[in-house]
């Protein structure tokens, strides 16, 4: 696995992470209780997370993400 693959990949689960947060399917405890994890800067504000996932077009989660902060 080359450094740009494992970057990708560090910066999905971040954001996965925000994700699961702002949509209320976790807490910070929960993800704490499976060891380290991380989180995007700014993870706490919706068009941060909205943006991320909009850039990687997965429209999916983003209509998700505007239902819920409506």
């Amino acid at each position: 696995m080359t450094t740009t693959e494992t970057t990708n990949m560090t910066e999905e689960q971040a954001y996965y992470n925000a994700y699961l947060l702002l949509m209320g399917m976790t807490t910070y405890e929960e993800l704490a209780d499976n060891g380290e994890f991380l989180l995007p800067f700014d993870h706490d504000d919706p068009q941060v997370i909205l943006d991320y996932y909009e850039s990687i077009e997965e429209y999916e989660k983003c209509k998700k993400i505007i239902e819920r902060n409506s």
